[in-house]
């Protein structure tokens, strides 16, 4: 007969099972949720705590995938939410990466550990695209890309891995409201500064820029993100001379973008799209960005 500490034993043993492979595999179950991955980056090893979200709709099918990336709280499981309407709307599911300050500090985060780091597999950007790996093991996504989404410090970091990283499978990476820009120049182009401000210091080059330009970059816009004394708003030099508020620094950066193709004669696919009516709204920017995306499909 077995006793009543094996089997209390034996349920814990099955609960600590249960709940790693819980942790472990993506969109298991409908609802809110979360997933541990294992990576590393330019600080070393890491254990990161993706917020996922998978919609009724997409709990006996493979759906899309929406990664969406937090602003400068930090706020993952925000970052996940934001997707929530669209998700039930649309049948999208969305994984949301926290970037802690502690160990992702702005040079890692917002840009990307790029600096000084030759290897792209141990940019922070790269981490993406291995957790998509994961995500496609899962037999939970649809595809073989994603929605890459990102508001204000996320958006840095989007549109950094767009210039960056173009070979990311992402299908579409969308740039909501982002504080400041690295323009798609050098740095003769960016009144002599280098990256983060212009791609100065990084391994970019003419034809990576060409590659960039060929995938899609939404680069959305708040028309009443505007407040140029708003409390998380970069007031750098390089940040200052791109303009006064978000919305002026992105129509800058879409001037400079546009002036870069045609130098190249590289055909863009990057768009620059004004949201009527929103300021420094992360939640109103993601449905903005889910309506434009999936509302005509």
């Amino acid at each position: 007969m077995i006793g009543r500490a094996t089997v209390l034993a034996l349920l814990t043993w099955l609960g600590l099972h249960a709940a790693a492979a819980h942790d472990l595999t993506p969109f298991q179950e409908p609802g809110r949720s979360h997933v541990l991955h294992e990576d590393v980056s330019a600080s070393g090893a890491e254990m990161i705590n993706v917020e996922t979200y998978v919609p009724a709709a997409c709990a006996a099918k493979p759906c899309p995938l929406v990664v969406s990336l937090h602003g400068l709280n930090r706020n993952a499981e925000a970052a996940r939410d934001n997707w929530g309407e669209a998700a039930e709307r649309y049948g999208l599911l969305v994984a949301a990466p926290h970037f802690d300050k502690e160990r992702f500090p702005t040079r890692l985060f917002q840009q990307g550990g790029v600096r000084g780091e030759p290897d792209r597999t141990r940019w922070v950007y790269s981490i993406i695209e291995r957790f998509f790996d994961r995500a496609l093991k899962s037999g939970r996504v649809s595809g073989t890309s994603y929605v890459l989404f990102g508001h204000s410090a996320g958006a840095q970091f989007v549109h950094r891995m767009a210039l960056l990283l173009p070979e990311a499978r992402y299908s579409t990476a969308v740039s909501a409201n982002a504080g400041y820009y690295t323009l798609p120049v050098w740095r003769e182009g960016a009144g002599g500064l280098a990256y983060p401000y212009s791609l100065e210091g990084t391994p970019a080059t003419e034809a990576t820029l060409k590659a960039a330009f060929a995938k899609p970059l939404w680069v959305m816009l708040g028309d009443q993100d505007i407040d140029p004394d708003h409390p998380q708003l970069n007031k750098s030099r390089g940040a200052q001379a791109q303009g006064a508020n978000r919305l002026a620094r992105g129509e800058h950066f879409m001037v400079v973008a546009v002036g870069e193709a045609k130098r190249l004669g590289a055909e863009s696919r990057w768009r620059e799209i004004v949201v009527p009516g929103v300021a420094h709204q992360s939640r109103q920017m993601a449905n903005a960005a889910a309506d434009a995306l999936f509302g005509g499909k």
